[in-house]
């Protein structure tokens, strides 16, 4: 009876391991390849994106200027990139002097206005880049709204020392992670 229990208990705990390893990007809805959207969109769209390759397995950057030329909020849900494994939204908050990264399930961009996805802020993860990724490459990013239209842009590739999409200068600023 007691080895029964103890097997039990061992073969429970072995399951939870398991299951607990499946890690938060292999989630459909933060990590799996978005669903394709039925219709792109007419007021929402990215520019000027480029990527910080960082050699893996550690993750990516991905930085881009989103614009909402229309009269009501969008809400950016997810993106894909063929190029990635998995493709999270992320945002750097500070507090108490410390820089602290987590993934964002959903980001707001205001009816009439960009929102610049920059290092320090609001940017895309990419993790599990495909063979081959080099600075210089250009990878394709498709982004999921929350009304199920989507829209895409192509990044360029930069160096891990890039600190924007400007060489160093421009809104982009530095990463604090």
């Amino acid at each position: 009876m007691k080895k029964t229990l103890t097997r039990t208990l061992g073969i429970s705990a072995g399951l939870l391991l398991a299951a607990s390893a499946w890690g938060h990007g292999q989630q459909p809805a933060h990590g799996a390849p978005a669903a394709t959207p039925a219709k792109t969109s007419a007021t929402v769209t990215a520019s000027d994106c480029w990527i910080r390759l960082i050699p893996a397995p550690a993750p990516s950057g991905g930085f881009f200027v989103a614009h909402n030329t229309g009269a009501e909020d969008a809400v950016l849900t997810g993106a894909h990139s063929p190029d990635y494994g998995m493709v999270m939204l992320h945002e750097t908050t500070e507090s108490g002097g410390m820089s602290k990264m987590a993934m964002v399930h959903q980001v707001n961009i205001p009816a009439g206005k960009g929102l610049v996805f920059k290092p320090g802020s609001y940017h895309l993860m990419l993790e599990q880049p495909r063979e081959g990724l080099k600075v210089g490459d250009s990878v394709r990013v498709d982004f999921t709204l929350a009304n199920g239209e989507g829209f895409s842009t192509t990044c360029e590739v930069k160096s891990p020392k890039a600190m924007s999409g400007a060489g160093g200068h421009g809104a982009a600023g530095q990463m604090k992670h």
